[in-house]
């Protein structure tokens, strides 16, 4: 269960340090994604289920300069439906769009480095600034929604999958996505009733 605390105006999360290892692996692909070049990856994995969320992450079919991906679509979503004003308004619009949110994930990273390299169970991570989670959780959902075509009917589907199913552990990293995101957003929303930010899931 997550697990979120204030001690003296700091809030922090709980995390196993498995969940810390998805986290960090989620965040490195959609930067990547998004075309941030400048960062390593924290690490290169061996394991299946790494290679799997990579693989589901990264199926990029264009280049990043003319987003025809499905996540960047999602991402960054056409304004105008004339290809020239289209085309026109990114221009002015989609680098500066990439890098904001590009931010949002690497504040979200940093945070989530240090305690891994100490090999903890698990590790407190201190959300300094809960908009920046807020946004970057949902670009991770919103992500893993396109590529795992989540629709309404898709928790059914996933309580009836088999535990053999590949796609069924992917499927309850998104729905456990959900649950921080609500999870923040109501712990938020009893910390400062009046100042709770929203975010859109749609």
């Amino acid at each position: 269960m997550t697990q979120f605390s204030n001690i003296g105006g700091v809030i922090t999360l709980k995390l196993r340090n498995d969940e810390l290892h998805i986290l960090i692996n989620l965040v490195e692909q959609l930067l990547e994604l998004l075309g941030e070049g400048h960062f390593k990856h924290h690490y290169e994995s061996d394991d299946p289920f790494a290679q799997m969320m990579m693989q589901q992450m990264m199926n990029i079919e264009e280049p990043i300069s003319a987003p025809e991906d499905a996540v960047l679509q999602r991402l960054l979503p056409n304004a105008y439906s004339d290809p020239e004003a289209q085309s026109e308004f990114r221009r002015y619009t989609e680098p500066r769009l990439r890098h904001i949110k590009q931010g949002h994930l690497l504040h979200v990273r940093d945070a989530l480095v240090k305690p891994v390299e100490n090999e903890a169970e698990s590790a407190d991570i201190e959300i300094s600034e809960p908009q920046q989670w807020l946004i970057a959780i949902n670009d991770l959902r919103l992500a893993m929604a396109t590529r795992l075509q989540i629709n309404p009917t898709s928790f059914e589907k996933y309580e009836l999958m088999a535990d053999t199913d590949p796609n069924k552990s992917l499927h309850a990293v998104y729905f456990w996505l959900g649950s921080l995101q609500d999870s923040l957003l109501g712990f938020l929303g009893n910390v400062y009733p009046a100042s709770t930010p929203e975010v859109d899931s749609n």
